[in-house]
């Protein structure tokens, strides 16, 4: 059985336990990326978790030779992660075996997404061997804890984005194989209720019940969602979103005035202007109160951003661009019955949605295409490794030439 480098360098990484709670393991899989990099002229840092609670986050830049070559900003980003939910003892060795008319590759971590950083060194070193002196620079961000969210990154993440003259995600395909150039971002609110507890029975007007605050509050914030779902018409999942993730408060009992509650309320977006109406409608109900009593006092809310992660649209003024790459990956993959890749729209958020900033091009799920995530069970399909690298090192001259002639936004 014939090995290429690519999947040579996947072996390597998927047979290197990384899962997100053992930091020395997941550090010497970032170390065997690192050399791998280092191998391709990038200059190697890394930045630490100072709560101690994950390992470092791996960065490696090798900047462009264009005019603006020392500007921090003109570089391509690239995003993966290296840790995994599972380990090569939860899921046995990197094995390749044949499946109906194809071949797949099983192992820990081997589609989400150890696959994803094989395709993206492998496109690299096969754009490098054309083009071996770019005009823009690449930048590869490789998180050491996507699994738990990667939030000790955040900020830097949004620093990065401002940095970046674009961010492109390794995150698997699709399971048809779309790339994904759309993904919904999210701003969760964390409110508390304070009202006045009193006796049930006996209580003449004094109380303030916050149960019932909330009850207004729901209501109306349901409103505000079914008037933003007309305004942002979409596919279900795809648009504005609103729920009720949790409720708690009171004493427990029947007949005592609820006195104080919290809710924890998750809202989703597709792009920074629903993002920004929605939120100016939620803020101004979160600020509203209805509960008095009888002394001509209210109900108190007050409310926090706990999470606030931004979308991203590539459709637009790239959308020629992300259609050229799905031409090139749809030739490379013909003969595999897959000659029809497009681009689409993904629920769920990711790493690249911290990066995303107005006027930003934006795409994940340029990683291969496989299954089974986070299970014993998870593959990938084996041609995808090289034909998913070989089309993006394709498409990075066309990347470049369209920055190049992009009027410069600042961020």
């Amino acid at each position: 059985m014939t090995i290429s480098r690519a999947e040579a360098f996947l072996q390597k990484l998927v047979d290197a336990p990384s899962p997100t709670i053992r930091q020395s393991e997941v550090r010497n899989a970032h170390a065997i990326l690192a050399e791998e990099l280092t191998d391709l002229g990038f200059m190697i840092r890394r930045e630490r978790d100072l709560s101690g609670k994950t390992d470092d986050l791996l960065i490696a830049e090798k900047p462009g030779t264009g005019q603006n070559a020392t500007d921090p900003n003109a570089f391509i980003t690239l995003v993966s992660h290296i840790d995994t939910v599972l380990a090569p003892s939860d899921t046995g060795p990197y094995r390749r075996m044949r499946h109906e008319n194809s071949e797949r590759v099983y192992g820990a971590g081997i589609i989400d997404n150890k696959g994803g950083l094989a395709v993206l060194v492998e496109s690299l070193r096969l754009f490098q061997a054309t083009t071996p002196h770019a005009s823009i620079g690449f930048r590869v961000v490789s998180s050491p804890d996507e699994e738990n969210g990667s939030s000790a990154w955040h900020q830097i993440y949004s620093e990065i984005g401002r940095r970046s003259l674009a961010v492109l995600g390794f995150e698997p395909a699709l399971d048809d194989g779309s790339v994904i150039s759309s993904r919904r971002g999210n701003r969760w609110y964390t409110v508390d209720i304070q009202g006045v507890e009193a006796h049930a029975g006996r209580c003449k007007g004094e109380e303030i019940n916050a149960a019932h605050e909330s009850a207004h509050l729901i209501t109306a914030l349901l409103d505000i969602r079914d008037r933003m779902k007309v305004k942002f018409p979409s596919e279900p999942g795809l648009g504005v979103s609103l729920q009720v993730g949790h409720i708690e408060g009171g004493r427990d009992r029947h007949n005592v005035v609820c006195g104080s509650v919290t809710l924890k309320i998750d809202t989703r977006f597709s792009s920074f202007l629903e993002r920004d109406t929605f939120s100016a409608f939620v803020v101004e109900a979160l600020q509203r109160t209805k509960e008095k009593n009888n002394g001509g006092s209210t109900s108190k809310i007050e409310f926090r951003v706990v999470d606030d992660c931004a979308p991203f649209d590539a459709n637009g003024n790239a959308s020629a661009l992300v259609n050229s790459l799905c031409s090139i990956i749809s030739r490379e993959e013909k003969m595999y019955g897959r000659d029809s890749i497009r681009s689409a729209k993904a629920g769920g958020a990711g790493d690249v949605n911290h990066m995303s900033r107005p006027g930003l091009l934006v795409l994940d799920g340029l990683g291969p295409v496989g299954g089974r995530m986070h299970t014993t069970e998870e593959f990938l399909r084996f041609e995808t490794l090289e034909t998913r690298s070989r089309s993006l090192a394709k498409w990075y001259p066309e990347l470049i030439s369209w920055l190049e002639e992009k009027p410069t936004s600042a961020p």
